[in-house]
């Protein structure tokens, strides 16, 4: 239990960085008519930050005739189009004048050369302030990183090239979760009296069940948002989203947390309704993200289920205890997040972040684990009957002392005998009818190695 209580709370953490995740890119403009160009900045902008560069999206603001990114200091303007003469032609006025002065064109991937020999042109035509050597164009005009072809299908959901984007964008989060998993995971098995081999291997497994997990509900939420449905469920947790934020800056102490606390988490300081907007559009995402993630840790339970390995009551109780330990763990990210951001934005937004996220996960999955334990038995705690009766048939067989007991014990823990994926197996061998005999000769099966 006290590894699901953990994991939801670490699942809950996940879920507010996959929301970070989700609000990095413009997906609200993937319905218009050139999405793929906003599409293409995305990507574009994402591969530069996963090759360690620094990257700042000044173009969400809109202002005209100004930068899309700024990358270690360089203004980028991108266009997208067919063909690379289009693409060119995008960057000048009706007056052929260049739009963007002092900043490099980023043009799809596969136009380079030939939108260098239309820059050239351009610039013998005096078309370019400032530039008047033919041979500067090769500087002004630089390749993204994607093609055409590939942004159009980028802004569509439903195909490779999209989920691939997809699950870039959320490759780092998962990396982390995955890595912060192993090594707790790691230490508490060893503490827990595991051997080294059987802590690595479990906590090998839960790091990538974990990672798994956030990365599917990571890519699966980003691909709904570009549907017509998601994007009419995004309007309702916006709206939700907004009456909790308005409430809280409703007072002067409340609108100077939001600001805080939206500070630490965009790495830069935003202030008023910037940080009100930034605030709504994560929290909306993030009840997306939660909700994914709880999803995608029902469903391995639901084929287990299906196969005979777990019973569809534990199904049930699993889901409830992850519903609200991932819930709770998110409202503790945020309220850990708040405090933390007060103390010191940015370190103490991510620090106080964490410690309220798996604070609230483990509380909240303790807390409904115990209201349901009046009303629904573990699988396990049939499967633990089975193994008593089991070890005592052994020591009877084997005349086995209590010194010789003890030591056997002790052996079993170490090696991790009894982990999930053994007593599913051993509920599986009692059949449709969960026969007590069928399991306790599984349970015998097994354990006759440590008594023979």
């Amino acid at each position: 239990m006290e590894k699901i209580s953990f994991q939801n709370g670490v699942l809950a953490a996940a879920g507010v960085e996959c929301a970070k995740n989700v609000e990095s890119t413009q997906w609200t403009k993937y319905r218009a008519t050139n999405a793929h160009g906003f599409a293409a900045e995305d990507f574009n902008a994402l591969i530069d930050r996963l090759c360690g560069k620094q990257v700042d999206k000044v173009g969400l603001n809109n202002e005209l005739n100004g930068a899309d990114r700024i990358i270690n200091g360089v203004k980028i303007q991108s266009k997208y189009c067919s063909s690379a003469y289009e693409s060119v032609k995008k960057a000048f006025d009706a007056n052929g004048a260049y739009r963007y002065p002092g900043m490099k064109l980023e043009v799809p991937k596969g136009q380079g050369e030939d939108a260098i020999r239309y820059m050239e042109e351009r610039i013998r035509n005096g078309q370019v302030p400032g530039v008047s050597d033919p041979s500067m164009a090769k500087d002004m005009v630089i390749e993204g990183k994607c093609t055409y072809e590939q942004a159009l299908k980028i802004a569509k959901a439903g195909n490779l090239e999209s989920i691939k984007f997809d699950a870039l964008n959320q490759m780092v989060t998962c990396a982390c979760v995955a890595g912060f998993t192993f090594v707790i995971g790691y230490a508490t098995s060893r503490l827990g009296g595991l051997t080294r081999e059987a802590a690595l291997r479990q906590s090998a497994k839960q790091a990538l069940k974990t990672g798994a997990t956030t990365m599917a509900a990571g890519v699966a939420v980003q691909q709904l948002l570009r549907t017509q449905v998601g994007r009419n469920m995004a309007a309702g947790a916006t709206y939700v989203a907004r009456r909790g934020v308005d409430t809280v800056c409703r007072t002067q102490v409340g609108r100077a947390v939001v600001e805080k606390m939206m500070t630490g988490v965009l790495g830069k300081a935003v202030t008023q309704g910037a940080a009100r907007n930034a605030c709504i559009k994560m929290l909306r995402s993030n009840f997306f993200t939660s909700a994914a993630v709880t999803v995608a840790t029902t469903v391995p339970d639901v084929v287990k289920a299906c196969r005979g390995k777990k019973s569809w009551k534990q199904v049930g109780k699993n889901a409830a205890v992850n519903v609200t330990g991932v819930g709770a763990g998110s409202a503790g990210w945020w309220a850990g997040a708040a405090a933390g951001s007060c103390v010191c934005p940015g370190i103490g937004t991510v620090v106080g972040g964490l410690i309220g996220a798996i604070g609230g996960g483990v509380a909240g999955s303790i807390g409904a684990k115990k209201a349901l334990d009046h009303f629904v038995d573990d699988d396990s705690k049939v499967c633990m009957g089975c193994i008593e009766d089991s070890i005592l048939n052994l020591c009877d067989q084997y005349g086995t002392s209590e010194d010789d007991l003890e030591r056997i014990l002790r052996k079993i823990k170490s090696s991790n005998v009894f982990n999930e994926s053994f007593f599913e197996s051993m509920y599986r061998a009692g059949g449709q009818s969960h026969l007590k005999t069928s399991m306790t000769s599984f349970a015998t099966g097994k354990l006759q190695a440590y008594f023979a």
